[in-house]
Parts: C-alpha cells; structure tokens; sequence
C-alpha cells in the first residue's frame, strides 16, 4: 500500500512518542519512501516535513551520540500526522463534531 499523503498537505502532528513533536502544524515537502522508524515495529511511510508555525520546532533525540537536535525540517512517518488540507488549499477537518449553536456554557478557553 502507498502514502497516504500527497506533496504539498498540510498535517498536524500527533500521537509522537516524543511529546515535544506533538502538535505541530506541518506541510509535507517530498515523500521519502517506506523507512525504518525507532518507535515502530515495521517500515513506515516517512516524509521530509517543514514546521509552518514562526517558533515551532520538531526535535529528534540521538542516543548513541547524546544529542537532542531541533530543525524546522525534519523526517516525520505518516502515522503520526494528521490530514489538515490537501495540496490544492481544500480544508478535510472532520467538523461533524462540532454543536450546530454553541451557547455560552460551551464555550471555554
């Protein structure tokens, strides 16, 4: 089975084994094809991501070096991110969740 992304969407991340890489709002720059994931127990489909917010960074934990590096563009599977949009700009959010009025005891912040 292929990607299940296209070039170009727009994904959040989530469900990252690494906490500081949860929810980060990505747009996918190239496929990088079925590779080996620490976290994962078969090949996962990985893509070349690009973080999309000012001060959002994905971090990347090396423990045979020691090193914790942070990057705006880094590797992400496809399991842990989440469709926002697609390559051509139309939203796929699944908003039927969402109350058709929201008083004001619904509301919060």
């Amino acid at each position: 089975m292929g990607p299940q992304f296209n070039e170009g969407e727009i994904a959040i991340t989530t469900n990252t084994n690494f906490r500081e890489n949860r929810g980060k709002v990505v747009r996918l720059k190239e496929y990088l094809g079925r590779r080996h994931w620490p976290e994962c127990n078969t090949p996962e489909h990985v893509w070349l991501v690009e973080c999309l917010c000012g001060d959002s960074y994905l971090y990347y934990l090396y423990p045979r070096e020691r090193d914790l590096t942070r990057t705006y563009v880094g590797q992400m599977p496809e399991r842990f991110m989440k469709r926002i949009s697609t390559e051509s700009g139309q939203g796929v959010l699944d908003l039927h969740e969402i109350p058709e009025e929201v008083g004001d005891s619904d509301a919060s912040v």
